[in-house]
């Protein structure tokens, strides 16, 4: 065994001598030695950085190649050795990590998201789909057999690239950037519950995400006599009262659906006081339930709403215990009223549009639709509530409808004054 004083520097001098093994091994001596340290040299001249040790409790032993030295400086393959002992001593055998974490592959990681995440109650339906089918279009076929350690951030940020320039239309940007995060959740996942080791960069994480364009569409003042025809023109009671509500309300298309009579609740008149109601939305957006206030015709519509026994849900379906399956009432709406680039949600969004015209605030109107992301509005909507402000600002989007209605189509925004003196008409507080 020979033993020598391995330095950056001279682990390229040393020769090769012949042995029957078909290579030599010298070890690392000297006065700041590493037991255990050692250059292992081959007849073709290959170098490579081995480390020799004990698990433990173990009386066997192994040796470990670390690297070649084209790959690992010497500073680095020292380190490592260090941290190979080390983790020996405490009784971690670090061939075995290794060699399970090489077996380990993409695939793997997937499949353990799949089952202890995605398919758990604290996801939602929809946005289980959208990451199955992320991954079974986009990635899957890429990384599935794709052993964690050898996949580069370098390999991952040019599957990315590729992928939005492949992709088809406007959502090119859009669709290569929820697939890059898709893969970034399931590897943090698998971090935080043990089965992929911290020692292993996340190659999905730091990729810079493409630029996206937001989208901008809403209902436009002068479409709204058109759009109010049009779903007043729907056959089905229940398709009627969801679009509305979801113009009224401003609630997600999805969370509205599942509303279930049980939360709704509807306070009897008190003299002249504009009726009070409002709606508990159980399957929203991050897990947390989400009081919504109704104004007047949101009441109005739930109320002339027939209930079916045996079906628990607001907006009945057309089998016995379903809710509302909209997409061909909306297509109806959308071709009756000449709107064919409108979708659902932009019924949310315009509502907070409308909204932001006649005066309210940002973070208010982000209170209302149930942002999570400014924490300020909340504080200040807790300290408003005594005075009823998400009632208030669902009455002045109601009236401002209501204004829209009486006018003749046409390309002008009614005026904001206008509008906050119908709101106070129908007891909308200043």
């Amino acid at each position: 065994m020979a033993v020598l004083h391995l330095t950056a520097d001279s682990i390229n001098r040393l020769p090769y001598t012949p042995s029957g093994a078909g290579w030599r091994i010298y070890w690392h001596g000297g006065k700041h030695r590493l037991p255990g340290f050692g250059l292992r040299i081959t007849a073709a001249g290959v170098r490579t950085y081995v480390v020799l040790y004990r698990v433990r409790g173990s009386s066997r032993q192994r040796i470990l190649k670390l690297g070649r030295v084209t790959e690992l400086t010497f500073t680095e393959a020292f380190e490592q050795a260090q941290e190979v002992r080390r983790e020996a001593a405490r009784g971690v055998d670090y061939y075995a990590q290794v060699k399970r974490e090489r077996a380990q592959t993409l695939g793997d990681v997937w499949k353990h998201y799949e089952q202890e995440h995605l398919a758990t109650d604290n996801v939602s339906a929809g946005s289980r789909a959208n990451a199955r089918a992320l991954w079974r279009l986009h990635s899957e076929r890429q990384f599935k057999g794709y052993a964690l350690v050898d996949l580069t951030r370098e390999e991952v940020r040019r599957w990315h690239n590729k992928l939005a320039a492949e992709s088809r239309g406007r959502k090119h940007h859009h669709n290569a950037n929820r697939a890059l995060q898709n893969l970034r959740a399931a590897w943090n996942f698998g971090v935080v519950n043990g089965r992929i080791s911290r020692a292993i960069d996340n190659p999905f994480a730091s990729i810079k995400l493409h630029p996206e364009h937001p989208r901008q569409t809403i209902l436009e003042p002068h479409q709204f006599s058109a759009f109010s025809k049009a779903v007043n023109g729907l056959k089905d009671p229940y398709a009627r009262a969801y679009m509305w509500l979801l113009f009224y309300t401003g609630c997600r298309r999805t969370e509205l659906l599942k509303l279930s009579w049980v939360d709704v609740a509807i306070l009897p008149k008190r003299g002249k006081e504009p009726r009070e109601g409002s709606i508990t939305l159980r399957h929203v957006k991050g897990g947390e339930p989400r009081n919504v206030a109704l104004s007047a015709p949101a009441i109005e519509l739930l109320e002339g709403l027939p209930r079916i026994e045996g079906n628990a849900y607001v907006f009945c379906g057309a089998r016995e215990g379903t809710h509302l399956d909209p997409k061909d009432h909306w297509e109806r709406v959308r071709k009756a009223a000449g709107l064919k680039e409108l979708r659902l949600h932009d019924l949310r969004r315009t509502f907070g549009s409308w909204l932001g015209a006649s005066g309210v605030s940002t973070k208010l109107i982000g209170t209302v639709l149930g942002h999570k992301t400014d924490i300020t509005s909340r504080v200040y909507v807790q300290l408003g509530e005594a005075a009823n402000i998400k009632r208030q600002l669902v009455t002045a989007h109601a009236a401002l409808a209501e204004q829209f209605a009486k006018d003749k189509p046409r390309a002008t925004v009614t005026s904001i004054e206008g509008a906050r003196r119908a709101a106070s008409k129908r007891g909308a507080r200043p």
